[in-house]
């Protein structure tokens, strides 16, 4: 469980509350995953407003300080509680409210809605992970290599990249994984220089690169990998680029150390793709945060100047992507601990020819 008392000292005085209603943020909160409902934190109490459908599930599994309440309509139920307990202004997250709801909420509370803190401090709250959460990132790495280790003995000439990435998520599935962490990225041939390709009925071919961008989600926290490999033979520009892309993954992964921004470790990679005269085909970040979104702060690119602290995870992923040839990415999650970056992927980087 995070640090529930740097929220409650978010709020200035005891007549403010803190109403959390993103699914993620309040799975974040209290442990509960559920698509419905909202926390509320005020000075003196935690709580977790759910319907008929969660209530039960919820007393069972919610842990202290959170008391769980039963709500018949959302809004109303949290102005008796507002009531209760003298509230006056609430914030709500600006980050993932609509535009519409957070008009529904200004017309309905009665307390006074405060748009701006709330999403800037749960995303910070949100960069240093538990044990607990790197444990789950760890799981979900590992049921992720699983299936990539076992998906690589289909990977041959006639194969399309559909049939790689169903099987991928049913493996995962099978392997323990909730569900896939975000849409598979399995791509052959030349639309491997398509960063975010799609995988589709392209067939594998002889002498093709291939990239796997993929993860898989345990107990709601997210693992992101990416291997690019050669099928059946490679060309000494394949052999190249994929060297270049490798030094820069792993001087970026050297600057992954408590007191570095994640600027410095953006800068690190994209320099030494630079210096090799293909720093215009690396155009994306060097990485991001992972965690209960696949996507979370902080980005690592060269204009973040957010500090890495101990217990971060983030992606070190650099590319080269060549059009109408190929690309290659290799991308694993760290953690930061001091000046020793952790690996969390247990999958080798060498060049691999399958």
């Amino acid at each position: 469980m995070p640090d529930l008392y740097q929220l409650r000292d978010f709020l200035p005085d005891d007549r403010t509350a803190a109403l959390v209603t993103s699914e993620t943020n309040r799975r974040y909160l209290c442990g509960f995953p559920a698509s419905a409902g909202a926390v509320a934190v005020t000075k003196n109490r935690f709580i977790l407003a759910v319907d008929f459908r969660y209530f039960e599930a919820a007393q069972k599994t919610v842990q202290p300080p959170f008391e769980v309440v039963r709500c018949t309509r959302l809004i109303d139920d949290l102005n008796r509680i507002f009531l209760q307990e003298n509230i006056q202004s609430v914030y709500i997250e600006d980050e993932s409210v609509t535009v519409a709801y957070c008009n529904e909420l200004q017309e309905a509370l009665i307390p006074q809605v405060l748009t701006e803190g709330l999403s800037a401090k749960l995303n910070e709250m949100r960069l240093i992970k538990s044990p607990e959460e790197v444990e789950k990132i760890t799981a979900a790495q590992r049921i992720t290599e699983r299936a990539y280790t076992e998906v690589l003995n289909i990977l041959k000439p006639g194969v399309t990249e559909r049939k790689i990435a169903v099987e991928l998520e049913h493996l995962i599935k099978v392997y323990g994984g909730e569900r896939v962490a975000f849409d598979l990225i399995c791509i052959t041939g030349e639309n491997t220089s398509l960063p975010h390709g799609v995988p589709g009925d392209r067939v594998v071919k002889e002498g093709d690169f291939f990239t796997f961008d993929i993860g898989a989600v345990f107990d709601g926290y997210h693992s992101d990998m990416t291997r690019t490999v050669a099928v059946g033979s490679a060309t000494d520009e394949m052999h190249m680029i994929y060297d270049t892309v490798l030094q820069a993954h792993l001087k970026a992964a050297r600057a992954i150390i408590a007191g570095n921004t994640a600027a410095q470790v953006d800068i690190a990679a994209r320099d030494h793709i630079d210096s090799c005269g293909y720093g215009e085909y690396f155009g994306h970040s060097t990485g991001h945060g992972v965690g209960l979104s696949i996507h979370e702060a902080p980005t690592v690119y060269k204009t973040n100047h957010t500090v890495l602290r101990d217990n971060m995870v983030i992606t070190d992923e650099p590319g080269i992507y060549l059009p109408g040839k190929f690309g290659v990415r290799i991308e694993d999650m760290f953690l930061v601990k001091g000046d020793n970056p952790v690996d969390l992927a247990e999958i080798p980087k060498d060049f691999m020819i399958i």
